[in-house]
């Protein structure tokens, strides 16, 4: 059995889980053991396949078993887990994977002896520099340094390789984390290796882990990062986890610390905006940048000298200046990039993508490590240097910290304190300004929270080896869809707030889950709620369900002109215009002045075939203030179509000579020439068509689309042929 294979069945396996065949599911676990020659393993679902066995005789004699329920319960997770270890044990020996890598190089480690290794490594850098400075050895003390980051490479590595951990590991690994003298940075990577480790093979010690710290430690950027680790592993197993009594616990233990709603509240927004980080990158990229950096050539020529410096403060000096960025409209873009980024939107992801090329991120484990100014590379750029610190206080991802860092290296050192010069008394105005803020504990665990999860987002979409890891930014990130986490994540007032923020970024399916959330069990709904899920089933191309929001908006609003409109669209897109007038009308009722009623009014009845009743509306829209001949194009077809030729020749002529006429409009005029035997004239007006066309497939698909309306005025599909045969073919005739 190839690897793909043992893969289809796992999930098969999975599959049978969830319908509880649980017989079937054993007998395939056997088979997937098979392919790994794993005896052990064979014998534990052996043993699993006879307490299974009594169980259903138990049943069958009508034996009462109490601990029937937990027993079911341990041999479907011991399944699970089982399956996860074969596929591993699949590859174990010679795939080229890093978690095989990785794996291979550390499975006879016990973690113990890694962070004893740790220990030691730090013990003898902290002897190093306990010495007076003078005395101090650089070089060593660089060194030491540089093998505590190794160690602490090591024993992420380890916790990320391994199938699980035991009691004796759990209990090692909480009194790591909750140790006030472990560096927070450590504590940070040790979370960061569970959860790596859990995405590849579930292991319930990893999750208690989790829950514990957010429960036990008092430091916020830990406490958030164990909560978006259990909240995200807890996601990706739901129907792993759902049953589990034991997860339930340490579900209900985290939510009773009372930050908990809060933060998981702050998580589901964040993690709901994740989804349209792809759409800020494009427009920042694509759009906002390029404006930004267009204007260096006529505008920054005219307000620098060509050796100062560029300052965008300047910009805001001369009144003429701010004209100039206002016409060119670059004043609207600095101010939505900055609205982008007060909003805690990823507006820097698409300029630090180009910096992830550094030796640096080819270790894995620093792309989870926070930034902090013991680093080596950041001592060795930055050595007694503040703007370590300056780029600590920057609202900036770990991620891109390192980055900015990185290439700040490359940098002469008479420029690198230029720049430190410039910045650092606007960092220490800064820093005093902030010293006088009250501290918001919620707000600095939100930017905490967004700060990190763009850590996660860069690893996932810029790792050079992310495709051996699932891509769970691609999924929808709905923790409601957890069922642990269901009842804490269900709030409305939560809700309410995603639903908006996916319906004003068009995620229409998941607005409309989250909009039938805020109905569920609720008795005062907000009518614009069924506006709104209207509107989103329309864009869907639901209009059946479309309708029927819009008609219980109606039952509270039946005035409204907007919805009237829509209903009357998803009437058209049907093809019930006749439903589609009535609604018209209603709108023509509450606003006898707007053009685009009648118009529509018109177009519906032309639909149906009433020329004659349509006329009437179109010449009704033609003599209304503001139609800026809207009505001359359809009042020309319908002249053409009822045979008054003349009528419409005169109305193509006004369209031509008063408005700018398209490749349509001559093409229209040709036909009503051609069925008034204007023929040479004819040909004229077609090959003015044609000239606008983008191509003469797109002519001949036009012109064959009036194909039933020049038939009924006497043309023969035969002389149709011949007219754009001739016509495409001018040049040979």
């Amino acid at each position: 059995m190839d690897y793909r294979e043992a893969i289809k069945l796992k999930d098969k396996i999975h599959g049978l889980l969830e319908q509880s065949r649980i017989n079937d599911a054993l007998n395939e676990t056997l088979d997937l053991i098979d392919g790994t020659g794993a005896t052990l393993l064979k014998e534990e679902v052996e043993k699993l396949k006879m307490s299974y066995k009594f169980m259903l005789q138990y049943l069958s004699r009508g034996i009462l078993d109490p601990q029937r329920d937990t027993v079911l319960l341990h041999i479907i997770e011991s399944l699970y887990s089982i399956t996860d270890r074969c596929i591993v044990l699949h590859q174990e020996n010679d795939s080229p994977l890093l978690f095989h890598t990785r794996r291979r190089e550390l499975n006879g480690t016990p973690l113990s002896l890694v962070i004893q290794q740790w220990k030691q490594c730090v013990h003898k850098y902290d002897l190093l520099q306990s010495v007076p400075d003078e005395q101090q050895y650089k070089e060593a003390i660089r060194l030491q340094l540089r093998e505590c980051e190794q160690c602490e490479t090591k024993l992420f590595n380890k916790l990320w390789s391994s199938f699980s951990i035991s009691l004796d590991d759990v209990a090692l690994l909480k009194e790591l984390v909750n140790d006030n003298s472990t560096p927070i940075h450590l504590k940070c990577l040790v979370l960061s290796g569970l959860f790596l480790g859990l995405m590849t093979v579930y292991d319930e010690n990893k999750v208690d882990v989790l829950a514990q710290t957010y429960v036990l430690n008092d430091n916020s950027e830990v406490q958030i990062r164990a909560l978006i680790y259990l909240v995200l592993s807890l996601y990706i197993y739901n129907n792993r986890v759902r049953k589990s009594h034991a997860i339930r616990q340490h579900v209900a233990q985290v939510a009773d610390m009372p930050l908990f709603s809060r933060d998981l509240a702050t998580l589901q927004f964040l993690l709901a905006r994740s989804r349209n980080t792809e759409n800020i990158t494009r427009r920042v990229r694509d759009d906002l940048m390029p404006g930004l950096m267009n204007m260096s050539p006529d505008l920054l020529r005219k307000i620098k000298d060509k050796n100062s410096p560029i300052d965008m403060s300047d910009l805001e000096a001369n009144p003429e200046w701010q004209d100039m960025l206002e016409n060119k409209g670059l004043q609207k873009k600095m101010e939505e990039f900055n609205e982008m980024q007060m909003a805690g939107n990823d507006v820097f992801i698409s300029t630090f993508s180009h910096l992830k090329s550094f030796p640096f991120f080819k270790t894995m484990s620093n792309w989870f490590l926070p930034f902090h100014s013991n680093h080596s590379t950041v001592q060795e750029t930055f050595a007694g240097s503040a703007l370590a610190d300056i780029i600590s206080e920057a609202p900036l991802c770990n991620s891109d910290r390192y980055s900015f860092c990185l290439s700040m290296a490359s940098i002469p050192e008479s420029q690198r304190q230029m720049m430190v010069n410039q910045v650092q008394a606007q960092y220490h105005d800064l820093k005093e300004m902030k010293s006088t803020e009250l501290p918001d504990t919620e707000k600095q665990r939100e930017y905490i929270a967004n700060l990190h999860l763009q850590d996660l987002y860069r690893f996932f979409k810029l790792f050079s080896r992310r495709r051996e890891f699932a891509p769970i930014f691609d999924q929808d990130m709905d923790i409601t869809k957890t069922e642990v986490l269901n009842p804490y994540a269900s709030k409305e007032s939560t809700i309410s707030i995603i639903a908006e923020f996916y319906f004003n970024n068009k995620f229409y399916d998941d607005a409309i889950h989250h909009y039938m959330l805020t109905l569920e069990g609720n008795s005062n709904v907000d009518p614009h709620v069924f506006q709104k899920l209207g509107f989103c089933h329309e864009n869907l191309g639901n209009t059946t369900e479309a309708l029927r929001y819009y008609k219980r908006y109606l039952l509270a609003h039946d005035d409204d002109v907007w919805t009237l409109k829509h209903m009357a669209a998803c009437y058209r897109a049907t093809n019930r215009y006749v439903k589609a007038i009535e609604c018209y009308k209603k709108v023509e009722q509450l606003q006898p002045d707007a053009v685009s009623t009648v118009l529509s009014i018109g177009n519906c009845l032309l639909e149906l075939g009433s020329v004659d009743e349509a006329l009437k509306y179109y010449y009704k829209a033609d003599f209304m203030n503001g139609a800026k001949h809207r009505a001359w194009r359809p009042i020309a077809w319908c002249s053409f179509i009822t045979g008054n030729d003349e009528r419409a020749l005169n109305y193509y002529e006004k369209i031509i000579n008063e408005d700018k006429a398209s490749a349509q409009d001559y093409m229209n005029r040709a036909h009503v020439l051609l069925c008034s035997k204007h023929i040479p004239e004819a040909f004229d007006n077609y090959n003015k068509s044609l000239e606008m066309e983008s191509n003469k497939q797109d002519f001949r698909d036009a012109f064959f689309n009036d194909a039933k309306h020049l038939h009924d005025r006497g043309v023969s599909d035969d002389d149709m042929a011949l007219i754009v045969d001739a016509l495409l073919n001018k040049e040979t005739i």
